[in-house]
C-alpha cells in the first residue's frame, strides 16, 4: 500500500495525522469527508477530496483508509463511515503509538486508534472502530466491543466488557467484572462497580444512573465531538 487517506476534516483528524505522521512507515497522503463539510481542496496541507468521488483520486486498492471522526452520536456516525470505506473496498489502517503496552498476540479489530501511554492486559481483546485515548488502562481478559471511546486515563477492570458503541469518559474506572451495555454513556471520573443496561448515562459516583436514556441525553448535552 502506497499511504493512508484519513476520513475526516476536523480536530480527530488532526490528531490521528499527528500520530500517523510521527510513528507509522506509511505516510498520509490526504483527507476526505462529506461533499457537505469539504471546505476548501485541502487540509493540513495535503488535498481534500469529496468521500463520494475519492476512489478516483486514492484508488482503494493502492490506499487504506483510517476514519477519523469522534463519537459524533455515540460512535454511530464514525461506524457508518467505517462500514462505507470497508464496502467501497478500502482495507481500513489501525494506528498503534509506540509508546503503548500491548500484549503479544493481542485481539484487535480494524481502524483502531491506540494512544500514548494506553495499557492492555494479556487476555483482553478489542473490537473493531475502537478508541484507546492516552493513558487507558484495559485490564485482562476484558473485551472493548466494536465501536467504543474510552477518553484518556479511564481504566477498565480485568474480565470486564465494554458494549458496542458506548464511551467512557475522562477518568472513569469500571470495576472488575462489570458488564456495560451497548451505547452507554459514562461521565467523566464515574465509578461503575454495577452491571449497566444498553442505552444508559452514568453520570454520579457508583453507578448512579439518569433517568434519561443515552440518545435523550445527547439531544440535550454538549456531546458533540
Amino acid at each position: 500500500m502506497e499511504g493512508i487517506v484519513i476520513f475526516g476534516a476536523g480536530k480527530i483528524a488532526e490528531v490521528a495525522h499527528g500520530y500517523f505522521s510521527r510513528d507509522d512507515a506509511r505516510p498520509v497522503v490526504g483527507f476526505t469527508c462529506d461533499r457537505a463539510h469539504c471546505r476548501g481542496s485541502s487540509f493540513l496541507d495535503l488535498p481534500l477530496w469529496p468521500f463520494d468521488e475519492i476512489e478516483r483520486h486514492f484508488p482503494p486498492d493502492r490506499f487504506e483508509m483510517f476514519v477519523g471522526i469522534g463519537y459524533h452520536d455515540l460512535n454511530a456516525l464514525r461506524a457508518d463511515r467505517c462500514e462505507q470505506a470497508r464496502q467501497r473496498g478500502y482495507r481500513l489502517a489501525s494506528y498503534i503509538c509506540a509508546q503503548a503496552w500491548l500484549p503479544q498476540g493481542l485481539q484487535h479489530g480494524d481502524n483502531c486508534l491506540i494512544l500514548d501511554r494506553v495499557t492492555v492486559q494479556p487476555g483482553a481483546r478489542l473490537g473493531r472502530n475502537v478508541a484507546l485515548w492516552s493513558g487507558v488502562t484495559v485490564g485482562h481478559h476484558s473485551h472493548v466491543e466494536d465501536d467504543c471511546w474510552i477518553a484518556a486515563g479511564a481504566t477498565v477492570g480485568g474480565s470486564s466488557v465494554i458494549g458496542q458503541g458506548s464511551f467512557v469518559g475522562l477518568n472513569a474506572t469500571v470495576g472488575h467484572e462489570v458488564s456495560i451495555g451497548r451505547r452507554c454513556l459514562l461521565g467523566a471520573r464515574t465509578l461503575v462497580t454495577k452491571p449497566v443496561p444498553d442505552e444508559r448515562v452514568v453520570a454520579d459516583a457508583d453507578s448512579a444512573t439518569l433517568r434519561l436514556d443515552s440518545t435523550r441525553f445527547l439531544q440535550i448535552s454538549k456531546l458533540r465531538t
